[in-house]
């Protein structure tokens, strides 16, 4: 402890002697002989704050702007989290990609079977590419019963993999009572680029 107070003595004594030389030397002379040091002073502090002042500025810059990153994200996260809960969920609910040539066709006639409908025409699969996505869809001709029809119908909606009636024309048979001609159009989708499909 002693030590350490002589020291602070010898410091606080080299100071004030120091500041009287200046005082002394400013009465006689001006600032003239200050004038050198001084700008050499303000150069090495200007090279200092280049040196090392800016480029931590930079750096606390980025920082800022990646914790405010991680703040947005960290808010709403759950969000995204639902989302991507809800798109999987979705994804399962598609066709595999690589059964696009015949999985409408045979969902169409396998459902037909079950409901004791015949096609009388089908015509060709058309595809339409949406973003990541194919729409694929058929065209079908049947002559059958209200009944038999609207079962057909809510076995394809209830599919668990997407399968839509997305345009139908139904005329009565004028010839047999209960029976009408249909004109349907099925749609599904198809992901693409790797999307997750199911089954």
């Amino acid at each position: 402890m002693p030590v350490i107070m002589a020291l602070v003595n010898t410091m606080t004594a080299f100071f004030k002697d120091m500041y009287d030389n200046i005082l002394i030397i400013y009465a006689e002379k001006g600032i003239e002989p200050f004038k050198k040091p001084l700008l050499i002073a303000f150069s090495a502090v200007l090279v200092l704050y280049v040196l090392m002042y800016a480029p931590l500025a930079s750096k606390v810059r980025i920082n800022a702007d990646r914790l405010e990153k991680s703040q947005i994200i960290a808010d709403h996260y759950a969000d995204y989290d639902d989302a991507r809960t809800k798109l999987a969920a979705y994804q399962k609910r598609l066709p595999l990609l690589r059964d696009k040539d015949e999985w409408l066709n045979y969902m169409m006639t396998s459902t037909a079977k079950v409901h004791g409908i015949s096609f009388d025409s089908i015509a060709a699969q058309t595809e339409s590419e949406i973003g990541n996505f194919l729409l694929v869809s058929r065209v079908v001709s049947v002559t059958t019963t209200y009944v038999k029809f609207g079962k057909w119908v809510a076995d394809i909606e209830n599919s668990p993999i997407l399968l839509k009636v997305t345009d139908v024309n139904l005329k009565k048979d004028g010839s047999r009572t209960g029976v009408v001609r249909i004109n349907m159009k099925l749609s599904t989708v198809f992901p693409r680029f790797g999307a997750a499909g199911g089954r």
